[in-house]
């Protein structure tokens, strides 16, 4: 029989440790790889806020029709919200990335936002276009296609003047341009928005009218955010897949495609709308 020798425990000693140690490092790196793992997990499942905003004038400007007025925000205010947004990291997406993200075929990384306007005000063009190309952002005009003009017009801080559609070919670098119907931006005798107590032939017309002159337009957003099953039907048969409301919630995948939310940001402000990111 052979005894253990003083002499061997050195040598085995020394072995086991460095098993020991072979297994807290294999450990260690599996933990790492998991840990990165979701913290990737994390940042491409985040949840996408839209940003809505509609008339913007300089603070010295919101007197009159536009004091109080929940349709216009003061440039000042936008402009710090793009600074914000830009000093955060975040990076602006187009609807047809959002549009990949909802179905689950396109995983983001974090820190995407989308920034929408509706109804297509030309100050969409005098104050938030220098201050988007500024930032290196893109956003998204949802027009009242009934509404825009065949010639250009005198910008003027008093009244509201809407884009043209020569304006509108040279904003597209900055600008994708979506519908906010034809001509149904009403509140009807109930108070709910006009898109929801028009017939649904009346509707179909409108909205195939607005699609068609956005040459097949495939994003839509309902006025005053106000829509009904029929709403939604009429939108999927003329072919839109992203609809958007007034609902101060984050984008998610998976979300109904046809009822996404949105930030009106004359009501909240965009710490508000961040801290929302990963809830």
């Amino acid at each position: 029989m052979r005894y253990f020798r003083e002499k061997d425990a050195l040598p085995i000693a020394l072995a086991c440790g460095v098993l020991l140690m072979l297994g807290w490092f294999t450990l260690t790196i599996a933990q790492l790889e998991q840990n990165s793992t979701q913290a990737e997990s994390d940042l491409t499942q985040a949840s996408v806020p839209v940003l809505m905003y509609h008339h913007l004038l300089p603070q010295d400007a919101l007197t009159g029709m536009f004091a109080d007025n929940n349709v216009a925000v003061s440039v000042e205010q936008f402009t710090q919200d793009i600074a914000t947004l830009k000093a955060q990291g975040y990076h602006t997406i187009s609807l047809r990335q959002l549009d990949d993200f909802v179905q689950g075929k396109e995983e983001l990384p974090g820190k995407c936002v989308v920034i929408t306007f509706d109804d297509g005000y030309l100050s969409n063009k005098i104050y938030a276009m220098p201050v988007l190309r500024e930032a290196g952002y893109t956003a998204v005009i949802f027009a009242l296609t009934g509404w825009i003009e065949e010639h250009p017009q005198e910008f003027r801080a008093a009244g509201l003047q809407y884009l043209s559609w020569p304006e509108i070919k040279e904003m597209k670098d900055t600008f994708q341009f979506a519908s906010h119907t034809d001509n149904l931006h009403e509140l009807s005798w109930n108070g709910k928005g006009k898109l929801t107590t028009v017939s649904e032939g009346e509707l179909t017309e409108d909205v195939a009218r607005s699609v068609k002159k956005l040459q097949g337009t495939q994003y839509f957003s309902y006025p005053y955010g106000h829509y009904n099953d029929i709403a939604k039907r009429v939108l999927a048969q003329e072919g839109i897949q992203l609809a958007f409301t007034v609902e101060p919630v984050n984008v998610r995948a998976g979300d109904d495609p046809l009822t996404l939310g949105r930030w009106d940001m004359y009501q909240y402000s965009i710490e508000d709308v961040l801290a929302q990111r990963r809830q």
